[in-house]
């Protein structure tokens, strides 16, 4: 079979790459085609986003009469369109110039290429990777990544173009020191032997061998079912520095991920060429021959005349690298499909979507293995938690005890279980894993040690005491409550755990503040303590002296505050939410002291103003410190004393001061008498003598006018 030679892109480019090939609606507009060269409608179907351009490289062709080489989105969101750079004619050219001018709606840059072939080389036996043959010839591709079926058993994953259309036979490792890619001609087997058979292929559609523009399921993938039992898949990709070995899982890199393709660095590893490194912005040529960078991550190319949902990149690769890993980071995101012969550029089939058309097959990752965070040397309480650590690409740990065990989701990087409650040695067996994709499996032993028993806090009312808590059924207590008063001596006492697990112990203790600890025995064994507190508090105290609600007149305001406690307890007032601090004269403390007939009172020092008021009142004794009783009482503002109105009299007639006997005159007796603000004589004199000395004042100002006038005249 001869090698197989870059073909023409076949037909016209037609719609439908969606989201990956667009140009403007208004495209067929803005560039003149002849009638039979327009762009095709859109599909009513398409959605929203795909109604509202054509697809460009159906535009390209339509305007040029070129097929070109690929199309399809970089990173940015825009539109790149690879044509072939041995047909610049002039059509493409001006087509490129409106890219450039930015006259084509939806495509943001064109570049110029090398057509693309499969990189499946022909009469070549032997390589790094795998060789087979068909009745038409022998074969050489690379492996790509160890794989897991949907059965779980192990597989390989590779490039669909690999099989020959399903005409490939049993497949073989190839000798890794012989291979081109470590600078040997190939052809030499493994002393391995047989890798296994093809279990699934696909290059081109689903439907027809060409595949579809934008038709996800047009790609190029394939499995392989490992067949040799001899053989142990590794989900690493080898860098070859190893290959003089013969073992090339000596120097590797790890796959712990799979993912889409992003901007940036990319990593292969194929028979031919070996571990190259590029990158996804690919320098090609714009339409003067220069250089130009673009990129394409989500896009259509057609290889033999075959439809590849992939994406672009500048890695090196050659025949006989078809189906090799493709990496960026840790993370497996292609395989090796085809390029020019040249090696300009490289087209990649995007793993992770071709996957899904494989029926449930799955790329092998690397799992680091769980690491067992709680201290389990000196044994574990019972029923107490165990934290493990698992690594960030793990989604589930496996915690097996024997032929049973748990499955638990991973959320973050830890997990944590439950040791048995039962006393003894256990061994315990942890997997980190991610769907088939498993680590190394981490053996656990640890003894499980009698907990302590569980001692419940208790506040108590009363000095009758049950103290309560959980423990082992069965097991014996020992249990001492210690007061925090100085001086008191500790209570012990014994009791057993019942057959549901609780405990309960009755005691009388005095009113005070309490530390209970506690321990079980069973079975000849005794556990450390546990511990717990109790607080005996006395009940509220009363208040006597004023009732709920009750509104005091100001004369009756309260000077003090009583009611009844416990003998011995300290009481304290509280008055609208303020402590009565200051004690009252002759009154040692604002604290209150219950008498011993069970009576206390708080001097407030003076009557209480008027307001609303609301008392609070506890008692403690030994530290504890009961709940609070509490009222609202009213104070009533004082009388105000009115003062009596005073008669302005009955209103007369106006008065007659030159009558004394008229009304309202001097001595008169007709009306209200007006009061005399001045002296005892007449004012009558000096008002005309000032009434004289204004005339005199005028007639000389008069005078001395007529004078100046005369004066002026002269």
């Amino acid at each position: 079979m001869t090698k197989r030679r870059p073909v023409a892109l076949g037909a016209a480019i037609t719609i439908g790459f969606g989201s990956l090939f667009f140009a403007s609606p208004a495209f067929a507009n803005e560039v003149k085609q002849p009638a039979d060269q327009q762009a095709q409608e859109v599909p009513a179907e398409k959605t929203e986003l795909e109604t509202k351009v054509i697809e460009s490289a159906a535009a390209f062709k339509a305007a040029t009469g070129e097929t070109p080489v690929a199309a399809g989105e970089n990173s940015a969101d825009g539109l790149v369109i690879l044509a072939d750079k041995a047909a610049k004619t002039d059509k493409v050219l001006d087509y490129a110039e409106a890219i450039r001018n930015g006259e084509v709606s939806g495509v943001s840059q064109i570049l110029f290429a090398d057509e693309a072939v499969a990189f499946a080389e022909t009469d070549v036996v032997g390589g790094a990777g795998y060789l087979y043959e068909t009745n038409e010839g022998g074969f050489a591709c690379s492996v790509g990544f160890p794989a897991w079926s949907p059965e779980g058993d192990p597989a390989v994953i590779s490039a669909g173009h690999c099989t020959a259309d399903g005409a490939a036979g049993e497949t073989m490792l190839s000798k890794p020191s012989t291979d081109p890619a470590n600078g040997g001609t190939g052809g030499d087997v493994s002393t391995a032997g047989a890798l296994g058979d093809f279990g699934f292929y696909r290059f081109g559609g689903e439907n027809s061998p060409e595949g579809a523009e934008n038709d996800p399921a047009s790609t190029d993938v394939s499995v392989i079912d490992v067949t040799n039992s001899a053989l142990t898949t590794v989900p690493e990709v080898t860098n070859w520095t190893s290959a003089d070995s013969d073992d090339l899982s000596q120097s590797t890199v790890s796959v712990r991920g799979i993912a889409d393709p992003v901007s940036g660095a990319v990593a292969k590893s194929g028979r031919t060429t070996g571990y190259t490194e590029g990158n996804t912005l690919v320098t090609l040529e714009d339409e003067n021959g220069q250089p130009a960078t673009g990129e394409i991550l989500d896009g259509y190319v057609r290889i033999d005349g075959r439809w590849v949902h992939g994406f672009l990149s500048s890695t090196e690769a050659a025949p006989g690298d078809s189906g090799g890993a493709v990496m960026q980071g840790e993370n497996a995101v292609g395989v090796v499909s085809g390029g020019p012969e040249t090696g300009e550029w490289l087209w990649s089939t995007r793993l992770q979507d071709a996957l899904e058309y494989t029926g449930g097959y799955e790329v092998a990752l690397d799992i680091d293995e769980p690491v067992v965070k709680t201290d389990v040397s000196n044994g574990v309480a019972g029923g107490s938690d165990i934290v493990v650590t698992v690594p960030s690409n793990a989604k589930e740990l496996s915690v097996g005890q024997g032929q049973s065990g748990d499955v638990i989701p991973v959320e973050g990087t830890e997990v944590s279980f439950t040791a048995p409650n039962e006393p003894g040695n256990y061994s315990y067996t942890l997997v980190a894993q991610n769907g088939k994709s498993k680590s190394d499996s981490v053996e656990l032993n640890f003894e499980v040690v009698l907990a302590a028993p569980v001692v419940d806090n208790i506040t108590s009312e009363g000095t009758d005491v049950t103290l309560t808590g959980t423990g082992v059924p069965g097991a014996e207590l020992a249990i001492t409550v210690t007061p925090e008063a100085d001086g008191a001596e500790p209570v012990s006492l014994t009791g057993t755990v019942k057959e549901d697990g609780t405990w309960s112990v009755p005691t009388e203790l005095e009113y005070g503040n309490y530390t209970v600890s506690a321990t079980q025995t069973f079975e000849g064994e005794t556990s450390a303590a546990g511990t717990g507190t109790v607080s005996v508090v006395p009940a509220a105290p009363s208040i006597t002296s004023i009732e709920p609600g009750t509104t005091f007149e100001a004369a009756d305001a309260p000077s003090s505050i009583s009611g009844t406690g416990i003998e011995g307890a300290e009481v304290v007032v509280k008055l609208n939410g303020e402590v009565v601090e200051e004690p009252a004269e002759g009154q040692a403390s604002a604290l209150a002291a219950v008498a011993g007939d069970g009576t206390w009172t708080i001097d407030l020092g003076a009557q209480l103003s008027a307001g609303t008021y609301t008392v609070e009142a506890t008692q403690a004794i030994n530290g504890a410190t009961s709940s609070a009783t509490s009222l609202v009482f009213n104070v009533a503002a004082a009388p105000v004393t009115p003062v009596a109105p005073v008669d302005p009299g009955t209103p007369g007639a106006p008065a007659d001061p030159s009558n004394p006997a008229a009304p309202g005159g001097q001595g008169g007796t007709g009306g209200a008498e007006l009061v005399n603000t001045g002296t005892g004589f007449s004012m009558l004199p000096f008002g005309l003598a000032a009434l004289g000395m204004l005339i005199l004042g005028g007639g000389a100002i008069v005078f001395t006018q007529r004078r100046l006038q005369a004066t002026a005249a002269e």
